[in-house]
Parts: C-alpha cells; structure tokens; sequence
C-alpha cells in the first residue's frame, strides 16, 4: 500500500468514527485540497454527511494542505498536531486557513481527542 492509500484510509477511518462524535459534520460542504510534495496531491470532499477522497486536483478548494507524506501520517495517527506542525512550518496552508480548524477538529474527534 502506497502512503497516498494509507493516508486516504486513515482519512475515512477518521471521518466515520468522527461523525458519530461531531453530528454537525452532516451538514459541512467543504472540500480540502491535500498537497503531498513527495506523494502527489488529493482533495477531500465533505458533503451531506459523506467523505469523498479523489486523487489529482479540485477546482475550488476551501483551503489547500501541503506537507509531506510522513507529517501527514503523523497527524493523522495522532502522533503529530495539526497546529504544531504547521506553526513548525511543517504543514503549509493556503485559503481559507481559518476553515482548517474544522478539519483538526474532524480529525480530532476521529481520534478520540476532545
């Protein structure tokens, strides 16, 4: 399994065991581009309380998230916050950065984190 598969099903891992905990998910319409310099690039689309992860890339992202394959395992493990690696300018963010903090909180939640 490449990283860009294992990052995509850590992502829906995420997103099921994150809806149940955050209820409002089901009526997000966002979608977040994901730049992985060493893996290539994918979006991830939230709408009507589905996930929807394709490769290559979408014409109107809310935000784009560019990092590399390894930070994003290790956000997504838990191993690494979102917020610390991109203050660490280890995660890049271009958009609507504000907006991003939906997606940590996503992530957080998917994670068991509060």
């Amino acid at each position: 399994m490449s990283g860009l598969d294992e990052i995509k099903a850590k992502f829906e891992e995420i997103f099921k065991k994150a809806s149940e905990a955050l209820p409002e998910v089901r009526g997000w319409n966002k979608v977040y581009q994901i730049v992985l310099e060493d893996d290539g690039k994918f979006y991830v689309a939230i709408k009507n309380g589905e996930l929807e992860i394709k490769e290559g890339e979408h014409p109107s992202p809310i935000a784009t998230l560019q990092t590399t394959t390894d930070t994003m395992k290790k956000i997504l493990s838990g191993e690494l916050d979102a917020m610390k690696a991109f203050m660490m300018r280890q995660l890049k963010i271009t958009g609507n950065v504000l907006d991003t903090m939906n997606l940590k909180r996503l992530i957080d939640a998917g994670l068991g984190k509060s």
